[in-house]
């Protein structure tokens, strides 16, 4: 069975050289000038950082040449491993490029689907067993 939004992107020889470059729990904007937090190394032993709707670009897996795939993102996010995001996977940013929102803006900028489980029943305790 194939794991759904689990493609890799196919990376330029220049953003390969990036990605070599950085080592694990490390940033890109330490060794050059960079836009935002991107090419960012993830340390297995801590926390990711936020998912954000650029995250094509953020996250470099741990131990392989490469960005996160969208699944690895949601998984992230504690979305379940069944749930499919539909859309453009749009794997770079243009602005001259209009498009629906991309499977990885779907991702970033969703709520945790386990945070949201956590408030909606603080909410439900609070106004309907707490009485």
């Amino acid at each position: 069975m194939a794991i759904k939004n689990h493609q890799m992107t196919a990376h330029s020889p220049s953003t390969l050289d990036k990605i070599r470059s950085v080592p694990i729990g490390d940033k890109l904007s330490n060794q050059q000038k960079t836009f935002g937090s991107t090419y960012r190394r993830l340390n297995p032993d801590l926390p990711s950082p936020t998912v954000t709707r650029s995250g094509y670009r953020d996250f470099i897996h741990p131990y392989e040449q490469r960005m996160l795939t969208v699944r690895e993102l949601a998984c992230l996010q504690t979305f379940p491993i069944d749930w499919e995001f539909t859309g453009v996977r749009l794997d770079s940013y243009s602005s001259k490029r209009k498009t629906t929102m991309t499977q990885f803006g779907q991702v970033g900028n969703a709520v945790p689907p386990k945070l949201a489980n956590v408030i909606a029943e603080s909410i439900k305790e609070q106004f309907f067993d707490g009485k």
